[in-house]
């Protein structure tokens, strides 16, 4: 592996990042912060590696626990492993994190504010963190989440792959999902460069010859190469090279010296692209699969038109037929019934009833709502309606014990000695009616 796995040396990284910057890279480019199959990669680190990670940094996290979301006392290495596995996330990408936000990989005595806002998840710069958000665990595991939903659901958010901006008064145009995805949690640019540089000092792999993002050809040889992760990267349909590339830019290199780069994966159609052979019929690409949608059902979607990219047979060769769209909402989505003004989330055919607020507000804290008539949405099934998230804490009016949402599952915890010594915050909880708290069946009770 390329990546920075002899745990027992990383002591000298640590004492580098301590000092000026060397990066392995070139220098800071906005545009691309690490690739995509970085940010995915969730196979980097295991449990033991983590915390191997955690010992030799040497802060207070090495020796912190506190409850994670499903309701066990975990290590902190335990909770990042865990999220980063749940939502296909680069373990390595979450300690970067960590450090970048509140410094928790290095620092010796963490403030609880630290603690409760490690990874700056639902903290805002004009106004209040919000509180339900509060909380080591939560934060690990909405932060690992909220990548993952950015990647699939790029259509909802501000800041996309190869579209232009203005942040923080320069030009930025994203070049891959992931630097998008990175600019969505932290809409500037020196939070991301200085992500980027926790990265290059700590994960990065180390660059060869040929600087990383070049795009090489031998010459005389058909095919270009691009540079990335240490690897050439094939591009085996032109049309994916110039979605976002110009043939100018290629420059020719010595074969002896693009040998010495390990061949990567090719390069691909960006997840979600929509693409048709000039039928009646148009897909669309993700995770290595091809799912067809009709004509019909794409306008029902409300896609744009001009985001089909006209290809050849031979350009998804490599993808599996995939399972058809019939949904609108093939990812799901929040709808409103505009007579009843009840919301559902939706995904693919089935329909699940928000039947209280607070839940609509915990579960879904940035999801847009589509109003929709009360005849379309009876073509969905209904299923059992939406529980709060695993790890909420909630209480009814006329008690006073709290409970914790783990499995679906309302867990009361036996004291407020157990509360506390857990690591759970009072001002965390949520005041529901009996009836909502009733949605989820009885847990076990949450004891030391």
């Amino acid at each position: 592996m390329h990546k920075l796995l002899n745990y027992t040396s990383l002591l000298l990284v640590v004492i580098a990042f301590l000092t000026p910057l060397k990066t392995r890279a070139s220098s800071f480019d906005p545009d691309y912060i690490i690739s995509d199959f970085e940010l995915t990669n969730s196979q980097t680190m295991s449990q033991t590696e983590i915390q191997n990670f955690l010992e030799i940094t040497d802060g207070a996290l090495k020796d912190y626990s506190t409850i994670d979301v499903d309701g066990q006392t975990k290590k902190a290495s335990e909770i990042i492993y865990r999220a980063s596995q749940d939502y296909k996330i680069n373990p390595e990408v979450l300690i970067a994190l960590l450090q970048k936000e509140k410094g928790l990989i290095t620092k010796k005595n963490p403030t609880n504010d630290d603690y409760n806002w490690a990874t700056g998840f639902a903290c805002y710069d004009n106004r209040g963190p919000v509180k339900s958000f509060r909380g080591f665990a939560v934060q690990i595991d909405r932060a690992a989440w909220r990548l993952n939903y950015f990647l699939e659901h790029p259509w909802e958010f501000t800041y996309r792959s190869g579209q232009v901006y203005r942040i923080s008064w320069q030009k930025v145009v994203p070049q891959n999902s992931a630097t998008a995805a990175f600019y969505n949690y932290t809409p500037h640019v020196q939070g991301n460069k200085l992500l980027w540089q926790i990265w290059q000092n700590w994960f990065a792999s180390e660059e060869g010859n040929i600087p990383e993002g070049s795009l090489v050809r031998i010459k005389n040889e058909n095919g270009v190469w691009l540079i990335q992760d240490n690897k050439r990267r094939p591009f085996r349909s032109a049309t994916v090279f110039l979605m976002n590339h110009k043939f100018s830019e290629v420059e020719i290199v010595n074969q002896n010296e693009l040998e010495g780069y390990e061949i990567g994966e090719a390069v691909t159609f960006p997840n979600y692209s929509l693409v048709s052979l000039g039928e009646e019929e148009i897909f669309m690409l993700a995770d290595k699969e091809k799912r067809p949608i009709s004509y019909k059902m794409f306008r029902a979607i409300g896609f744009n038109p001009e985001e089909i990219i006209e290809v050849e047979e031979k350009d998804i060769s490599s993808y599996q037929l995939g399972e058809r769209i019939d949904s609108p909402y093939p990812t799901g989505a929040l709808l409103q019934d505009e007579d009843s003004k009840g919301v559902y989330f939706v995904k693919g055919n089935i329909k699940q009833p928000i039947i209280d607020i607070t839940i609509l507000d915990n579960n879904f804290p940035y999801n847009n709502i589509i109003k929709i008539s009360s005849t379309e949405l009876s073509n969905f099934e209904t299923k059992s309606p939406i529980k709060f998230r695993d790890g909420t804490l909630l209480k009814t009016p006329n008690s006073s014990t709290v409970y914790v949402v783990s499995q679906e599952k309302s867990c009361p915890i036996l004291s407020a000695e157990i509360f506390e010594a857990m690591g759970y915050q009072w001002d965390a909880i949520i005041n529901i009616p009996e009836n909502i708290l009733n949605l989820h069946s009885p847990g076990e009770i949450i004891k030391i």
